[in-house]
């Protein structure tokens, strides 16, 4: 039995109004809005909309997660694109892992101002993910051996419903965004920045370098940081990183 789901504060929805240009950020598989609250933060400190929606499934319990699939996520992040677009005159996305993926996906499809993609799943190490719609059809989900945990409440809510499981169904459904993605990059117009973590042990650099040489912009950027694993907005360089998507977006 799972336990009865609740939303935690660090997964709440994210949105600050005030100016005619917006900002929508694209959290990743397995997480929730409070991977983009410092860079949201500082972006609306720019004058800028933003808005951090919470993907269906994330941030509440496994149970509400195993009820949810691609189109889920993906209904949400254009939902939430529609929206920021009736309060903005112009609308930029920022999409991190599968948020990426997702980003790009809209970006072909709404053509955005900008868009920046953090870490974006096209392309994973883990050659699993491919056969992974196999083992759902077994296990729903699947613990991992060994996990940290954190003295942040909200954060250690989220380890014991997420983060310390292999989810099997979920993550075909990931793979099949990262396909539709791949498979739709070309179609992308939008400015581009593309950022990658040299020590990113999710996401591989060659998933960078795939995105920025098929992006149909003259207007792209590849930056690289040194020091940043997969989750870059809450990394030892988030600031650099936030200053650069800042720079970007301006």
């Amino acid at each position: 039995m799972y336990p009865p789901c609740r939303t935690v504060r660090k997964a709440t929805p994210i949105f600050m109004g005030g100016g005619k240009r917006g900002v929508l950020f694209v959290h990743g598989f397995t997480g929730s809005p409070h991977d983009f609250e410092y860079m949201a933060n500082r972006v609306h400190e720019m004058g800028f909309t933003v808005s951090v929606p919470r993907l269906p499934g994330h941030g509440t319990c496994g149970e509400d997660f195993l009820k949810t699939g691609s189109r889920d996520w993906l209904r949400r992040a254009f939902d939430a694109y529609y929206d920021l677009s009736a309060v903005c005159d112009e609308v930029s996305v920022v999409g991190l892992s599968m948020g990426g993926a997702i980003a790009i996906v809209l970006a072909a499809a709404l053509k955005p101002k900008k868009l920046v993609t953090l870490a974006a799943a096209t392309h994973v190490r883990d050659w699993r993910v491919s056969i992974a719609w196999l083992v759902g059809l077994f296990r729903n989900r699947i613990p991992k051996e060994s996990e940290e945990n954190f003295e942040d409440p909200d954060l250690e809510y989220l380890r014991k419903e997420y983060w310390s499981y292999h989810w099997p169904k979920q993550i075909s459904h990931l793979h099949k965004i990262m396909r539709m993605a791949r498979k739709c990059v070309k179609q992308v117009t939008s400015d581009t920045l593309v950022i990658a973590a040299r020590r990113d042990d999710v996401v591989p650099l060659e998933a960078a370098e795939f995105i920025y040489k098929n992006v149909k912009t003259e207007n792209k950027k590849l930056l690289v940081f040194e020091e940043s694993g997969h989750v870059l907005t809450n990394d030892v360089e988030r600031e650099a990183v936030t200053n650069a998507v800042i720079n970007w977006l301006l």
